[in-house]
């Protein structure tokens, strides 16, 4: 028995740098023959997980097809080499995965290998370990004495011991040579062994409050960063009342004057300039000074006063010289005082505590302390985070000054316990209903239903997939449902888990290894009938499935982008292939479907199944309103009008009333601004540098943070390489650095700023991680937080009731990116976050701002209107050959040498410009050419993209050289 297997290792054939692509190339597509010795002939199967020898090491690999004899077109004189073992007992992949590893190979130009790899079990590589054990035979000559201790460590330890943990215990110089030994005289062998993870549940951190208000308040001045000027600000608040010197407020903050002189110019306190007194002594009334009758003068005039007098006043009043002063103070008859310069406070002892706060950044510290003030028992440190702004390592400052306690919990997410029932339907869901129940169990090998559910935000969509996987496990099938981002997950999870309870398996990468195996083991069992996740839940190993919805189909996250490996599939066409294979029914779903797909639909390619309206639960639940409320109205602010009008506030005039009306009625409200972080970039008004990623060549990010002795970070959001803030120019060495564009942490301060009682949630990458997603979504829903602040991952699916107001802070933020969808992205995200707002009877409104309200993508949003901007977009399209009147594919080189990226680029983009018209290809090239993002994480990135109605025709048996990869249909090309 043979068997052809595909292991999980490069395969591909290398070409030699610089070298023309080779056509013809069937090295992808490389599977490799093994004998099954007899031990393993009878419980071996295609899918089974294998380990077989490759070259001169080990490999593991999955076998395709058992034969009775090698391929044909194998040479005779090969040598056909043992499978070492099967590593599981059952199949870790079914025979429908291999085919669409197949079918995703061929349709985005990567290995069988790359392919198989996104069928394998989650976490394959970190639980895969290399096991020793001594063999029977007896050692044929002496062994030397590392040898010896390598074998005596293994009878020590029940003969067997992973070759990692038995490398670090031998002493020898070469352990790893002195195992090869071994093996090389039949002494041990080494095997691949599988560890199932435990699928523990994830550790969720806790903070609770230990220290009473006398010990916060105490505390209160020692938190944050060191600031000289906030150390002034607190000795004025703590001698309030006191007339103190200049001298003696340097001395006791332990500063420098320009330090004090700093804090005046901000107008927070005045400093006296330093002055002379002159006044009269005992005897100047009766003093005879007839013979000098300018002092006679000078003393009459000090006498008139009857106060101490400043010395240039009293000279100027008089017109006499500071001589004649000098000799009056000769005699005995004047004095002159030296008044040191006074700092006097212009703010009460409590502001001048408050502004020492922000200038050592602990007002989120000190929010923190108002938070857990106000709870009672632990609070979850995601909603600190999003509340406060704070991260864990200005918790843990809090905790080393013994104000907190921080201590970790196993967090398990509640399950219902009681099975929901259907929902009655409106005539428009029946109707689509009826439609998509026909297309139900098209059969495998036939063309599946594909079916197109465009329906409004709120309209119901969510039902018509429950009733589908409904009708498609009373059939005995099983389904997949995909969603775009892990922050919808949870919402999804709730409405399926009540609905199918005990029937559904959850994976995302958020999970832990253990629980994702266990998911992916109860799937292959066939223990779990609903597979739910982002786009890796599509190679789960579903037998007899019958149906796979994609939520929010138009979202970019289904395609797999650098920089994972290859291939670079995308969901929503691997979904379809899937489907034909198993003759499954497709939907997908979305209130802003991509002009791809719907340009399908309209010809016929897709079913086409419109909602056009929203629909509202009646206070049960279990009807809908008779009439169907409207969509929110929309108004478009233009911030060039504010700037007219004096505004320079992050809010518009509407924008800031409907949000005090909002807070003032129990309601919620959304702010949404795609970008993180509290400035775009950092630039210095001296010399006009901007700080960049030194390995991205992209400007850094300013971002605020509380951590105690820290200072704020500059982060890259391309390879997270961090930097301190500058507080001088690295450039010039200026002290000018301002800070520019705007992020969430910014939008959040402004929110504090304008409605200090507002209770505010910020939720995007920068605080949400594993399980926070889903305590972040609950904290809301339960009306913890009455604002939430994030990007994208607020802004579609969410089904949040109280939520009446939506505010796009700007709508420009990707508008003008040099890439073709850009439009259409700005479309849908504005689209999509609007349909947050008015998802109860309550109502609601959106406000968008934007300094280009003419634009037709931002007027279509505004008037909800998908038909209007499709038109626009698709006659652009045809215009300009882009999808879908023509597939592009991008070629991307990359390389840490400038000039080589350059070179090979230009090379390529010669070589394919002459193939294209030695094949009399229809196909234009567009480049070569640096991407937008030109360096990403040290490497210089360099692109040709291939545009042609079938550019497959040029790439399809294409082997390029190294340092190029291909991206098929690509949703960006920046």
């Amino acid at each position: 028995m043979y068997a052809q297997v595909v292991v999980n290792r490069p395969t591909r054939r290398r070409l030699p740098l610089g070298a023309e692509p080779v056509r013809g190339d069937r090295s992808w597509l490389a599977i490799y023959t093994y004998r099954l010795p007899p031990s393993l002939t009878r419980g071996a199967r295609p899918g089974h997980l294998v380990q077989v020898p490759l070259r001169t090491s080990t490999a593991l690999g999955v076998i395709i097809e058992l034969t009775a004899s090698p391929p044909a077109d194998l040479p005779p004189e090969t040598d056909i080499r043992d499978v070492a073992d099967i590593l599981d007992p059952l199949p870790v992949v079914t025979p429908t995965q291999m085919r669409l590893a197949r079918w995703l190979a061929e349709a985005y130009l990567a290995s069988l290998s790359q392919a198989m790899r996104l069928m394998l079990p989650p976490g394959l590589a970190e639980r895969t370990f290399v096991v020793v054990s001594p063999t029977a035979s007896p050692p044929s000559e002496p062994l030397s004495p590392d040898e010896e201790a390598a074998l005596r460590l293994l009878d020590g330890q029940g003969r067997r011991m992973r070759l990692s943990v038995l490398l670090g215990r031998l002493s020898a110089e070469d352990p790893e040579a002195v195992i090869h030994s071994l093996a090389d005289r039949g002494l041990v062998e080494a095997r691949y062994a599988l560890v199932p993870p435990k699928p523990a549940p994830p550790r969720v951190q806790y903070a609770r409050l230990l220290a009473d208000d006398e010990a916060i308040e105490a505390a209160l001045p020692h938190l944050g960063r060191p600031s000289k000027g906030a150390d002034v600000l607190q000795v004025l608040a703590r001698h309030g009342g006191e007339l103190l010197s200049l001298a003696e407020v340097c001395e006791l903050a332990e500063c420098g004057e320009q330090v004090v002189r700093s804090l005046a110019r901000r107008g927070w306190l005045t400093i006296t300039r330093r002055r002379t007194l002159v006044t009269a002594l005992p005897g100047a009334k009766t003093a005879d000074l007839s013979g000098a009758p300018k002092q006679a003068a000078l003393l009459s005039a000090l006498l008139a006063c009857g106060a101490p007098v400043e010395q240039r006043q009293l000279l100027t009043e008089t017109g006499v010289s500071s001589s004649t002063l000098r000799s009056l103070e000769g005699k005995g008859l004047v004095h002159r005082i030296i008044e040191e310069p006074t700092v006097l406070p212009t703010l009460g002892p409590s502001q001048l505590l408050e502004r020492a706060l922000e200038m050592r950044g602990a007002q989120k510290q000190r929010r923190v302390l108002e938070v857990l003030r106000g709870s009672h028992g632990p609070v979850w440190v995601g909603g600190l985070y999003a509340q406060t702004g704070a991260d864990l390592a200005a918790l843990r400052d809090l905790a080393d000054l013994g104000l907190i306690s921080l201590h970790a919990e196993e967090y398990e997410r509640p399950r219902p316990t009681v099975a929901e029932t259907a929902l009655a339907l409106t005539p428009d869901q029946e109707a689509i209903w009826r439609t998509i129940e026909a297309g139900l169990g098209a059969g495998e090998g036939r063309e599946p239903f594909v079916g197109l559910l465009h329906g409004v935000t709120g309209s119901g969509k969510t039902e018509i997939y429950l009733r589908a996987v409904q009708a498609v496990l009373e059939a005995g099938r099983r389904a997949i449902v995909l969603v775009p981002e892990i922050s919808l997950t949870a919402q999804t999870i709730r409405r399926f888990e009540a609905r199918f309870p005990g029937r559904v398996a959850v994976s995302h990468s958020q999970l832990s290894l253990g629980q994702r195996y266990a998911a992916w083991e109860r799937v292959r069992r066939g223990e779990a009938d609903v597979v739910l996740g982002p786009r890796s839940a599509l190679f789960a190993p579903v037998s007899r499935l019958g149906l796979v919805v994609l939520d929010e189909a138009h979202d970019d996250s289904y395609k797999q982008s650098e920089p994972i490996p290859l291939p670079a599939y995308d969901a929503r066409e691997a979904a379809i292939a899937l489907g034909r294979l198993t003759g499954a029914t497709v939907l997908l779903g979305s209130a802003t479907p991509d002009v791809v797909s719907f340009y399908r639909a309209q010809q016929g390619r897709y079913r086409l199944l419109q909602l056009p309206q929203r629909i509202v639960p009646s206070a049960r639940g279990r009807a809908f309103r008779p009439t169907s409320p409207p969509l929110p109205p929309v108004r478009i602010v233009d911030l060039r009008q504010e700037l007219r009008a004096g505004n320079r506030s992050l809010f518009s005039r509407a924008l800031q009333a409907a949000l005090r009306r909002t807070l003032e009625a129990g309601e919620q409200a959304i702010l949404f601004l795609n970008r993180r972080g509290a400035a775009t970039f950092v630039l210095c008004r001296d010399c006009g540098y901007v700080v960049r990623c030194p390995r991205c060549d992209v400007p850094l990010t300013y971002h605020l943070t509380a951590a105690d002795g820290q200072r704020d970070k500059l982060v890259c959001h391309h390879c997270n390489y961090q930097q301190d803030a500058p507080r001088r120019c690295p450039e010039c060495g200026g002290p000018h650095i301002r800070y520019f564009g705007l992020g969430t942490e910014r939008v959040e301060a402004a929110v504090h700023q304008l409605l200090p009682q507002a209770r505010l949630l910020r939720w995007d990458r920068d605080t949400a991680r594993g399980v926070d997603h889903e305590r972040f979504l609950q904290a809301f829903i339960d009306h913890r937080a009455d604002v939430l602040i994030g990007t994208q991952m607020i802004a579609k699916g969410l089904d949040l009731p109280l939520v009446t107001l939506v505010g796009v802070i700007s709508a420009d933020t990707a508008l003008y990116l040099p890439d073709y969808r850009a439009a259409e992205r700005t479309f849908q995200l504005l689209t999509q976050v609007a349909g947050r707002a008015g998802r109860s009877q309550r109502g609601g409104q959106v406000i968008i701002q934007t300094y280009n309200p003419d634009h037709y993508a931002i007027q279509a949003a505004a008037r909800h209107d998908f038909t209007g901007f499709y038109r626009k977009e698709i006659a652009l399209r045809r215009q300009l050959g882009y999808p879908p009147f023509g597939r592009l594919v991008a070629l991307r080189f990359s390389s840490r040498d400038r000039r080589r990226c350059r070179v090979e680029a230009e090379r390529l983009g010669q070589w394919l410009q002459a193939e294209i018209q030695r094949l009399g290809l229809r196909a234009s090239l567009i480049g070569p050419a640096p991407c937008f993002f030109s360096r990403v994480q040290g490497r210089y990135r360099w692109q040709i993209v291939v545009r042609a109605a079938d550019p497959l025709a040029l790439l399809g048996d294409l082997l390029l050289p190294p340092g190029w990869r291909v991206d098929v249909d690509p949703v960006s090309l920046l």
